[in-house]
């Protein structure tokens, strides 16, 4: 597919992120699964975690240890893994997000990272107060990862839909090509089928 220009890096990963952004994941794959450099490793262990292959990303997390074994994309990808890998590794990953917090400073990235950890590792009210610091210090209350994820964590709360709905109807109205959004439509179209 980039094969006059394979050699351009920069190309490989800009391509694997378009095909991603259009759900092309096999074509964003073959950007990036022949890659030497950290970010082509990054990108493709990110891609093997989306197909629900967690064996061949933690292949790629151990050549991201070989070439830089603190480098920030190598602690990402191991917090990437971590958290796929369920509750008992979870606790790694939410260890490795508080370093790169104090290391760095705390970003709607992290946040949002580590609230999904929290959520994995079933503490649900520190995942609601990284959520919570993500909005309201870092603005990110447009933001659709932190919206999905507070409307996920409130749910596995057990708050009421009155307090979740705010959350969905921002959601829907900033952001309705999200994935997220996509899917709640077509599941509310088939239960308001289904009711009539």
């Amino acid at each position: 597919m980039l094969d006059s220009d394979a050699s351009s890096t920069s190309l490989q990963l800009t391509a694997a992120n378009v095909f991603l952004k259009y759900g092309m994941t096999r074509e964003a794959l073959q950007c990036v699964h022949l890659g030497t450099t950290m970010e082509h490793l990054a990108v493709a262990l990110q891609i093997y975690l989306r197909i629900d292959r967690i064996d061949l990303a933690r292949q790629q997390l151990e050549l991201l240890r070989q070439a830089d074994e603190d480098a920030v994309l190598t602690q990402l990808g191991g917090v990437y893994v971590s958290i796929a890998s369920g509750r008992s590794t979870v606790h790694d990953a939410i260890h490795h997000l508080n370093s790169l917090s104090e290391q760095y400073g705390q970003s709607p990235v992290l946040l949002n990272i580590a609230a999904v950890a929290h959520m994995t590792a079933g503490n649900m009210d520190r995942a609601d107060g990284a959520l919570n610091e993500a909005r309201t210090e870092h603005g990110c209350d447009d933001d659709a990862d932190t919206l999905v994820n507070t409307v996920v964590c409130y749910q596995h709360m057990g708050k009421e839909l009155k307090d979740i709905e705010p959350f969905l109807l921002k959601l829907k109205s900033v952001h309705p090509n999200h994935a997220f959004v996509q899917g709640l439509v077509r599941v509310e179209g088939a239960f308001e089928r289904e009711a009539q």
